[in-house]
């Protein structure tokens, strides 16, 4: 029995592949191949062991899926395509008997064979590949257009199926919860270890997969830093800027959004910045619509904030979530992707004063009959009491 895919939107794809005239699609970028392929492996982004997809705008021509041999069977217990092969990869057999080619060319290779690879269309990720896996697949690949199909993909994918939604939206609701237990733990005497430990630990306790990523600012030594990646062992002290960038995972679908603080007290010139910056940061996450753009979106929010802070220094005010940390659309002032329904966003903010780098993050979610804001429940008070 066939089994169809869960969160992959293979309608979308096969739409885009048409307007393009791709008759052929081979991709190995980790998100990418994680997409249409369903498969979370675990390292694809080593130059060395590809897991890459080959899919067909022929719904005759069956899809196929070459992995590592230490990943096949996981590999196929987890896609949705049928025709899974292993080239010999950190072991040369393994609980599956069946043939393992010597490497991953030779597999392409027959795979290619097989489905009659000639004279098509064939899109790949261009020069965005490895530049050895580039030159020996564009050899496998002689008697065929080749096109680059990156920025394609990434359209594909900027529009969210709702298992998609129901992934990101899970994992947006974890991190408010570990925003509430890292803001908790602003307390003098507590380090920025503490922080950390705080909200990793609630994002387990929840239900996440773990973390993607979690970036804390702590007193002098990291306030100015946009990402911090580990503690610095600053003890807390009144008066200290505290910030975190965080998101937790859901089945391979990260949150991300920032918070920032004060730990007992704030100037009111930084109260003023937090707050105009929430404010506008707010009106134009709920302004947006299908059919804007994101130079569009960025140049409203670009104007919007001049009125109290002229010259503000960002050269981009959001991007779109998914698979990766920054999709379309992202928000600049030459960017002409075009927002549509069923699209998950973050709007930021950031402006520096007095070594402090003030950052605020909020996570939406633009359909046809509007905008949801997933993170309106996590507080913005820029003073934490102590």
């Amino acid at each position: 029995m066939s089994r169809q895919p869960s969160f992959f939107n293979e309608p979308r794809l096969r739409a885009a592949m048409e307007r393009e005239g791709v008759d052929c699609l081979i991709v190995r970028g980790p998100d990418n191949s994680k997409y249409v392929s369903e498969f979370f492996n675990n390292g694809g982004h080593l130059a060395y062991r590809p897991f890459t997809v080959f899919y067909f705008l022929d719904p005759a021509i069956k899809p196929a899926f070459i992995v590592p041999a230490v990943d096949l069977h996981l590999a196929m217990d987890n896609t949705w395509i049928e025709d899974v092969r292993a080239y010999a990869m950190a072991e040369f057999f393994t609980d599956i008997d069946t043939h393992f080619y010597d490497d991953f060319f030779q597999a392409a290779k027959a795979v290619l064979e097989e489905r009659g690879v000639k004279n098509m269309t064939v899109g790949t990720e261009g020069d965005s590949l490895p530049a050895g896996f580039k030159r020996e697949l564009d050899n496998l690949l002689e008697g065929n257009r080749l096109v680059d199909i990156s920025v394609m993909m990434e359209l594909v994918r900027m529009v969210k199926t709702p298992e998609e939604i129901r992934r990101l939206k899970t994992a947006t609701e974890i991190t408010v919860k570990a925003h509430a237990a890292f803001r908790a733990a602003i307390k003098e005497g507590n380090t920025d270890h503490d922080l950390y430990r705080a909200a990793t630990m609630t994002m387990i306790e929840n239900g996440a997969d773990g973390f993607k990523f979690i970036n804390v600012g702590c007193g002098p030594k990291t306030s100015y830093a946009a990402h911090a990646p580990f503690p610095v062992g600053h003890t807390i002290k009144r008066g200290d800027f505290v910030k975190v960038d965080m998101g937790a995972f859901c089945l391979g679908y990260g949150a991300d959004f920032v918070r920032s603080y004060f730990a007992g007290e704030a100037t009111d010139r930084h109260k003023d910045i937090w707050r105009w910056l929430n404010d506008v940061q707010m009106e134009l996450g709920m302004s947006m619509r299908p059919g804007m753009t994101g130079g569009e979106i960025f140049d409203k929010g670009y104007e919007m904030i001049s009125k109290h802070l002229p010259n503000f220094p960002r050269e981009f005010l959001g991007h779109g979530l998914g698979l990766g940390s920054h999709e379309q659309p992202r928000l600049n002032h030459v960017n002409k992707t075009v927002l549509e329904p069923n699209t998950v966003y973050c709007i930021e903010y950031s402006y520096y004063h007095d070594g402090c780098r003030h950052h605020t993050e909020e996570t939406f979610l633009v359909t046809d009959s509007g905008v949801e804001c997933w993170t309106k429940d996590c507080p913005r008070e820029l003073v934490v009491p102590l």
